[in-house]
């Protein structure tokens, strides 16, 4: 008896005045002009002249129609459709503009092509015209099935699997007009804080104090897990607004840029990361505090701009606390799944993985949710032989990031979460596919040539170079590791590509972890010479990855650990990955047939070791810290890190049932362990001395700031690179006093003679100074503050040396020729 007044309630929200549902159609807009459209200018459902306009891109469709719903939950047809046209002759924009909706309305599309043509007796769950669920040339259209609008700004819900099914093949008669979610047309009135005006004002400056590029310190987390656990606190766990509530944290620690993991809305199987996005231009909508849960689908419609405002409100906060708000983005491919099935269960039975059965999936049977139904050869890179899906990316539908459809895409989202949603910048998920051709893939002997790409359309956008927006490329693919090889802009000097520095990960986890690893010991990349990849190589930048074509310092994003692995405690107390049965991967305890249970996935090379002693994990994820902050370029923290944060040896923890307790940030745990809150705080404080010493540690090119040169033990004297010690020296100059980093790989103690002065540390990693006995023995040492550094109150250096203890590093300062 309820539920009709909640139903009209519904109604009004989804089609409010002054909306009086005329329906009444014609090609475009009258404010449009037909080339504004073809030149794909007002994509998606734009609300204009008391209608809607609708355009999309096919270039392969033989007709295409919007569907639009007044109850987009219920009903099984749709309460109005419209055929959409191309705009011009031979253009592959559709449009149709349609008076009396406007804010709010929910809509899809369906289409039909060569492997379906239209027929007048077809209707919604009929076969009629079906010729192939998939032809020759890739199409994959399939009228019963209902189809997001990739430039949608809103979704009422992901596909509901429990009315119906998406793929083709067995179901391609099974109409998903109910079970599909839906696009709807939404319109945010967030008020922005006066601060963010001044935020967005100070922020193009190239210069503003604090976030020039070389001052960046990012910290990478997941949207959700920051939050999730009752013990963070705040009013609503797992969401943007917890984030923001819990922003002071972040400014405590002292990061200047939040690195999120995807955020924008992912398919139903997403995982816990997320990197299955559906919608580039909407919130994920169950990280959204306002939504219920349970009930996504109805609660949306009553809020339908809230995905949005509170994400905004969330940047707002950061913003306020001086934190940059990166967003994870996955142009590689999408999440509309790719052919899987058949292979997982065949790996089970031939665990070998016979190349011969890759991809064995009848590849008739795909899921029809948004791209491949608007023109899948268009969207998505398949082999011209058998039309199967290019696979660089490792999960088995590559995109055609540099087709038109695509790239246009790509361009309006990244700009859209720049304008609309005030975001500062962008990690790319393995870029180096959007660097990639449809005809060639990359190989050692043919590196790629992104300067023709839709990687150097971003590096010269002239929105991300008015914003000084950053940007930062997974640089590596299934395809290889392509460090160095992204272009900087053509138009702005000095702005570019920023990348995760693999090789830096690699060479300091060695040096940790790796018996008799020297300073001058080598890791391979493909730009840079052997030789050339030693410890001072990473110290000082990465130099030969960025310089050859223009790029600062700051472009080389120097990580130890990120979510994509162990976490750096787990570095330090598994051999090898534990990736089973286990509380992040609790599928595998009851899974018998499992795919990902028989053939465990994640890395197998982890550098990582077992070390047993407590004390000696701690002194090591102090050196890993003070190498990302001492090092030239631009250091990125995983979350949690900073307080020893464990995964139990899981190096993949993605899966959607690893989204628990085990995988959010425990703050419970930490909070009430001195070691831990050592740890956060040394981290804290190394921040502080990284701010501090930057115009040593910092520079913003290559030849300001203060000089260096590599010693050896002996001041003044060149190092022995097949040895496992390295002073890093900085003479005194008008910016700063003379500093000295001492660098002992050995398991032994090593003496360091220094230069003439009055020497004062401010940073030792040794254990002696993090020692339980070390803190009951004095009772005014603070057990949750660390005592291995020093920033407000340095330890004097007695004599002309001094004593580096084994795999230890420290920082020194010679307070007597400070200018």
């Amino acid at each position: 008896m309820r539920t009709r007044p909640l139903l009209l309630v519904l109604l009004v929200a989804c089609n409010s005045a002054p909306y009086t549902h005329l329906y009444q159609a014609s090609p475009i807009a009258p404010s449009y002009t037909v080339a504004d459209v073809a030149a794909m200018n007002h994509m998606g459902a734009t609300v204009v002249d008391d209608g809607v306009n609708f355009a999309v891109y096919s270039e392969h469709a033989t007709k295409m129609q919007v569907l639009l719903f007044d109850d987009p939950v219920n009903q099984q047809l749709p309460t109005r459709q419209f055929d959409l046209t191309p705009v011009a002759p031979g253009a592959n924009v559709w449009n149709v503009f349609v008076s009396g909706v406007g804010l709010h309305q929910a809509y899809g599309y369906i289409a039909w092509g060569p492997n379906w043509p239209y027929v007048s007796t077809w209707q919604a769950g009929a076969i009629d015209g079906f010729q192939a669920d998939v032809d020759a040339n890739g199409n994959r259209f399939d009228p019963n099935k209902l189809l997001l609008d990739p430039w949608a700004k809103m979704m009422t819900a992901n596909f509901d699997w429990s009315i119906a099914n998406a793929p083709s093949g067995p179901d391609r008669t099974q109409s998903t007009y109910q079970a599909a979610g839906k696009s709807l047309t939404v319109q945010s009135q967030y008020q922005w804080s006066d601060a963010e005006a001044q935020w967005i004002a100070a922020r193009q400056n190239p210069n503003m104090p604090g976030h020039r590029l070389q001052d960046l310190i990012v910290y990478e987390m997941h949207p959700k897990g920051f939050t999730a656990d009752a013990s963070s606190g705040v009013i609503h766990p797992g969401t943007f607004r917890g984030i923001g509530e819990n922003a002071d944290y972040l400014k405590d620690l002292g990061i200047t840029a939040l690195e999120l993991l995807p955020s924008e809305a992912k398919s139903t199987d997403g995982g816990y990361w997320g990197y299955d996005t559906i919608g580039f231009f909407i919130p994920e909508l169950t990280y959204t505090a306002l939504l219920n849960p349970s009930s996504i689908s109805s609660s949306i419609l009553q809020n339908p701009e809230a995905p949005i405002d509170e994400f905004k409100w969330m940047v707002d906060q950061l913003h306020q606390r001086g934190i940059e708000v990166f967003l994870d983005v996955v142009f590689n491919h999408t999440g509309e799944g790719g052919l899987w099935q058949d292979e997982i269960q065949l790996d089970d039975v031939v665990p070998d993985g016979d190349p011969a059965l890759y991809n064995y999936d009848p590849k008739e049977v795909a899921n029809i949710l948004e791209w491949r139904g608007l023109d899948n050869q268009a969207w998505y890179a398949l082999d011209p032989t058998n039309q199967f899906y290019w696979d660089n990316s490792g999960v088995g539908q590559d995109t055609r990031p540099n087709h038109t459809p695509m790239a246009r895409l790509i361009m309006d989202s990244l700009n859209y979460w720049v304008s609309e949603m005030h975001v500062d910048g962008f990690r790319f998920d393995e870029a180096a596919i959007l660097g990639q051709s449809d005809q060639i893939p990359y190989t050692w002997a043919n590196p790629p040539n992104p300067s023709t790409t839709i990687l150097q359309t971003i590096a010269d956008d002239p929105l991300f170079h008015q914003q000084n927006i950053r940007i930062v490329a997974e640089p590596w693919s299934g395809g290889g590791d392509w460090n160095g090889y992204y272009p900087a802009s053509t138009t702005l000097p000095g702005y570019g590509w920023g990348e995760w520095n693999g090789p830096f990960r690699d060479w300091w986890r060695s040096a940790m972890n790796v018996p008799g690893w020297n300073v001058g010991s080598t890791i391979w990349s493909p730009i840079t010479p052997a030789s050339g990849a030693t410890a001072g190589f990473f110290l000082d930048g990465s130099y030969d990855f960025f310089e050859w074509n223009g790029r600062l310092p700051g472009a080389s994003f120097n990580f130890v650990t990120i979510h994509d692995g162990f976490t750096m405690y787990d570095l330090f107390s598994y051999d090898t990955k534990v990736n089973g049965c286990g509380p992040l991967n609790p599928a595998c305890c009851t899974g018998a047939l499992n795919y990902y249970c028989s053939n465990p996935d994640g890395a197998d090379n982890n550098i990582s070791f077992n070390w047993n002693s407590e004390d000696q994990k701690r002194q090591l994820m102090r050196n890993l810290f003070v190498a990302m902050l001492v090092s030239h370029g631009t250091p990125l923290l995983l979350g949690g890190d900073e307080w020893m944060r464990t995964q139990l040896g899981n190096n993949n923890a993605y899966s959607t049932l690893a989204d628990n307790y085990y995988n959010w940030f425990e703050w419970g745990t930490w909070e009430a362990d001195p070691h831990r809150q050592r740890m956060h705080d040394f981290v804290k404080q190394l921040i502080a001395l990284r701010k501090k010493l930057a115009y040593a540690l910092a520079p913003g090119d290559w030849s300001s700031g203060a000089p260096l040169s590599w010693e050896g033990t002996t001041a003044g004297q060149p190092p022995n690179w097949n040895g496992q010690q390295l002073a890093v020296h900085y003479p005194p100059s008008s910016q700063g006093p003379e500093l000295d980093i001492l660098i002992n790989l050995a398991t032994s103690a090593a003496d360091f003679t220094l230069p003439a002065g009055s020497w004062v540390a401010l940073l030792d990693t040794q254990q002696y100074f993090d020692a339980d006995s070390l803190f009951t023995e004095n009772a005014a040492l603070d057990p949750g503050q660390s005592n291995n550094v020093w920033l407000s109150n340095p330890t004097a250096v007695p004599g002309g040396d001094y004593n580096v203890m084994p795999q230890s590093i420290v920082v020194l300062e010679n307070g007597a020729t400070a200018p």
